[in-house]
């Protein structure tokens, strides 16, 4: 089986887009942010995979009764901010297999290449151990410099020996294969597997001073706020429920 991409978009379209990808992950961080930015940045779909073999070896069902099988799992959009070309990349599941999140995540960044993107910012998520409102956001990039400049936008460097699994990790390490600078923004959270609404927002706030914009993050704002207040007083109560909108697909 192969697996084939192409984008509506021609390459005189755009100018070295920025690329901004968040795929399921611990609290549904990275995808909740770039579903997100695509809704504000109202950015334009130029593409999908449909490969259902990419999807988890499972069926899902609503009262008894079977759903149709998923096929369009991968999309990309396209937004122009300011005079700034972004890609954004998506999906509802990551690979069943470390094989096709290779293959896939290889295919993804070989196709960026044609628009000669300065860099890919991956976002996603890292476990805490207690629950708590005013969450960091670590960092990793491809390069020393580039590590340190995050540090001037809040940014957290990631330290010690570590690992990040999963497509939202692989794009950064296939772009620096093939000569593209990458960055990885986590967001710290509690819910690993569960949707959480503080990591994302956490990241996006930093993402928007990386990128000097201006991101209209009401709605994000609002929708953090009023999880937290419920989940503290679950807490309060000794009663989280912490496995409430439970994934089922955590990375």
């Amino acid at each position: 089986m192969k697996l084939e991409i192409s984008l509506d978009l021609e390459r005189g379209q755009v100018d070295k887009p920025i690329i901004i990808a968040g795929l399921p992950g611990m609290g549904l961080t990275g995808k909740q942010a770039v579903d997100y930015l695509i809704e504000v940045f109202n950015a334009r779909k130029i593409g999908n995979i449909e490969a259902g073999y990419l999807a988890s070896p499972i069926i899902t069902t609503h009262d008894g009764v079977v759903d149709d099988l998923m096929t369009e799992l991968f999309t990309f959009y396209h937004a122009n901010i300011g005079g700034e070309d972004y890609i954004l990349f998506t999906g509802v599941t990551q690979p069943p297999s470390p094989e096709w999140q290779h293959e896939l995540s290889r295919k993804v960044v070989e196709i960026l290449l044609e628009y000669k993107p300065p860099i890919i910012y991956t976002l996603a998520a890292t476990p805490i151990f207690s629950y708590k409102w005013e969450v960091s956001v670590y960092g990793v990039a491809t390069k020393r410099e580039l590590l340190e400049e995050l540090r001037l936008y809040g940014v957290i460097p990631m330290q010690g020996e570590g690992v990040i699994s999963g497509v939202n990790g692989l794009l950064i390490g296939y772009g620096k294969k093939y000569g593209v600078d990458g960055v990885v923004l986590m967001g710290e959270t509690y819910l690993t597997n569960a949707r959480d609404y503080i990591a994302p927002l956490a990241v996006l706030r930093i993402l928007s001073r990386i990128l000097h914009l201006d991101i209209d993050l009401r709605k994000m704002e609002e929708l953090a706020l009023a999880f937290h207040k419920e989940f503290s007083a679950a807490l309060t109560s000794k009663k989280p429920d912490k496995d409430k909108g439970s994934l089922g697909y955590i990375s």
